[in-house]
């Protein structure tokens, strides 16, 4: 099994928190039909439904309220080491030497 892309599980996460595919898409800056591929890839990936669709609602299902706990505590994760490698490299270090004429 070849690991989902971090794009699309910022996608399932922001489902998960928004509720809506429109509301993932309009925060994400995407359209609702690409928000909505890249579930439908990510369940065929996982092999399982991870958001139970109706024509006017969707709800997480068991396996995805557990995948989503997975998936917002592994993007926090990675936010956090992006900031780490930010603090290091945003500031210069070491000794710098200047030489100019008098």
């Amino acid at each position: 099994m070849t690991l989902p892309s971090t794009r699309s599980l910022e996608m399932f996460n922001a489902v998960s928190e928004t509720g809506s595919f429109r509301g993932a898409a309009e925060q994400l800056g995407l359209s609702p039909s690409t928000v909505s591929k890249a579930i439908a890839d990510l369940e065929a990936r996982l092999g399982t439904r991870l958001i139970a669709r109706t024509t006017r609602h969707l709800a997480l299902t068991e396996a995805g309220t557990a995948y989503h706990a997975s998936v917002s505590s592994a993007l926090a994760t990675l936010d956090e080491g992006a900031e780490t490698v930010n603090s290091v490299t945003a500031a210069p270090r070491g000794v710098l030497r200047l030489a100019m004429p008098v």
